[in-house]
């Protein structure tokens, strides 16, 4: 059997429309395209918070979840642990609170408007079984949301993992962990520039958050072992 295709998908902050349009463009590629080898989808986190349907942004991932089994992988960011963390929080008044709704929560609590606290709970604890990194060294790929200690990988931890933006991870010249030898790592959270994929190191870095709610898109990656990359926008 082939080794699987790897298709990454950048934040998504709420942009269930978008989501879905990546979704049908990447599986519609893979039905002409792929010959039937298999494809692993990889979300890099970020989910909820700014765009307009966090809540059914959960609702699609988890369903997407359900239908592809072990070939949908969704990573936890920054803002689903903020989330997290404001629901274990003891009430609104508590700081976790305050820092969700400062950094998009608000409107990730209006996509919940009328529906009920338990669809709310199973959303948290989907979240917080969700882990922080992938890695499938056969590949050579390793998925995380913001990204890696380049010193210090694999032994990162999930704070670096939900938010680094250390300057030398930005640039693969600094990486010293010999882990990291022949492995490239596909990450979101720091918002390219131009809103286009960001590659770095002859693409041992591959930032794909391009800014979907910053008047960007959102980004898939085909990675293609022996090809080049190819994007997907939505």
């Amino acid at each position: 059997m082939h080794d699987p295709i790897y298709c990454a998908i950048g934040d998504i902050h709420g942009e269930l429309g978008r989501l879905k349009d990546v979704h049908r463009q990447v599986l519609a590629f893979a039905a002409g395209e792929l010959k039937g080898r298999p494809l692993q989808f990889v979300h890099l986190g970020d989910l909820v918070d700014r765009g307009p349907d966090s809540c059914g942004v959960i609702e699609q991932l988890m369903e997407f979840e359900r239908a592809h089994g072990p070939r949908a992988i969704t990573l936890r960011g920054n803002h689903e642990q903020m989330m997290i963390d404001a629901h274990d929080a003891p009430g609104a008044h508590a700081a976790p609170w305050r820092h969700w709704m400062n950094n998009g929560g608000e409107a990730t609590l209006a996509s919940y408007a009328g529906k009920p606290e338990a669809v709310r709970l199973a959303h948290v604890a989907w979240l917080k079984s969700l882990p922080t990194v992938h890695a499938d060294e056969e590949a050579g790929l390793v998925f995380v949301h913001a990204g890696i200690d380049p010193d210090l990988y694999p032994d990162c931890g999930a704070q670096v993992n939900m938010w680094t933006r250390r300057r030398e991870f930005m640039d693969p010249r600094c990486w010293t962990a010999p882990a990291l030898r022949g492995l490239r790592v596909i990450h979101g959270h720091t918002p390219t520039h131009d809103f286009r994929p960001e590659a770095a190191g002859d693409g041992r870095r591959l930032n794909i958050d391009t800014g979907v709610v910053c008047g960007g898109c959102l980004t898939a990656a085909l990675l293609r072992p022996g090809a080049a990359d190819l994007f997907f926008h939505g």
